[in-house]
């Protein structure tokens, strides 16, 4: 059964959501080539801090360039909200790093890179954030990254946009210190505001699980039923491993002797690992080129004495005497 996805993108600014919505619309690409599984798109308005239904289930949490827009009271609710409620398996934030400022020919009159920011951290500022939110919420290891190189003579400074990576202790492999309660916290009593909604095209194969290795067997069999690599000179036939079927026939959860008794269903010759085929099939015989050709010379004679009259409609175009000099008639 497919797993329905969902991608839901929250902002507290509605207008911005309400312009920017179409670039959540599906391209006529999603169209033309479907998606193998659902998606659905969420345009939300709300907060960032708010508990609400719409965030239960989330496994990840992105927050691009945010924090630094909240004030210190707003900013303070965060990490209860995602890590203690939400508690998504990987949680990302990035924030611009101060430090990387002064390589800026100007800022704005706030002293920052955007007329919205009330603050912008140094690394070490930053890291005491995060650092800060693991002793919290000892359910989550953090790693720091940097985006956006500086100049080689200004290594000192760091990069441009600090990023900080949050995984849940499970996703990597590592024990959890709590029982994970964060789903059962008294939610806000908010609900965000739905924009837009949207799901995508996708394809929903509806074949039975016989048909699909059937298909795939078929698939693989026309493929290499003429490689050389498989041609027994001693026998005049090809051995195909139908071994090479199991990686699929294992995502259909097809065991072995499924499989073996699907290509004997379909009166496939099995002989030990491999998928025994003629060297030609019915409809392709060691005369058979031979047959195009008489076919072709058939065809090129009848047109020839189709064309002109008297002596020359007479003439017999023989493809085996052809050459160069050959005179051409044309309709």
């Amino acid at each position: 059964m497919l797993k329905n996805k969902t991608k839901k993108f929250v902002d507290i600014d509605e207008k911005v959501l309400t312009v920017f919505q179409q670039r959540a619309v599906p391209l006529l690409s999603d169209y033309l080539h479907k998606r193998e599984e659902p998606l659905r798109i969420e345009v939300l308005k709300g907060s960032i801090t708010d508990s609400v239904e719409q965030l239960r289930n989330v496994d990840v949490v992105i927050g691009l360039e945010i924090i630094e827009h909240l004030y210190a009271d707003v900013l303070e609710k965060v990490p209860e909200n995602i890590f203690g409620f939400v508690q998504p398996k990987l949680a990302i934030f990035s924030t611009p790093n101060s430090e990387f400022n002064i390589l800026f020919d100007s800022l704005l009159k706030n002293g920052f890179r955007h007329f919205d920011h009330k603050f912008e951290w140094s690394r070490a500022e930053f890291t005491a954030w995060t650092d800060n939110i693991c002793r919290r919420y000892p359910n989550y290891s953090v790693a720091l990254i940097g985006l956006g190189n500086p100049p080689d003579e200004h290594k000192d400074v760091g990069f441009a946009t600090q990023m900080a990576l949050f995984a849940r202790n499970d996703l990597i492999k590592k024990p959890l210190a709590t029982e994970l309660k964060g789903q059962s916290l008294p939610l806000s009593g908010l609900k965000y505001k739905e924009i837009y909604t949207v799901d995508f095209p996708y394809y929903k194969d509806e074949r039975t699980q016989y048909e699909k290795i059937w298909c795939e067997a078929q698939y693989f069999i026309n493929r290499y039923r003429h490689a050389t690599i498989y041609f027994n000179v001693e026998r005049r036939i090809y051995q195909l491993p139908w071994l090479q079927l199991m990686d699929f026939a294992r995502k259909e959860n097809v065991s072995q002797d499924e499989l073996l008794d699907i290509l004997r269903n379909h009166n496939i010759k099995v002989e030990g690992d491999f998928i025994i085929m003629p060297e030609y099939d019915d409809d392709d015989d060691e005369n058979g080129l031979c047959d195009e050709l008489n076919d072709l010379s058939l065809e090129l004679n009848n047109e020839y004495n189709d064309c002109g009259n008297g002596n020359d409609a007479s003439r017999v175009f023989n493809i085996e005497s052809a050459n160069d000099d050959s005179e051409e008639c044309w309709d």
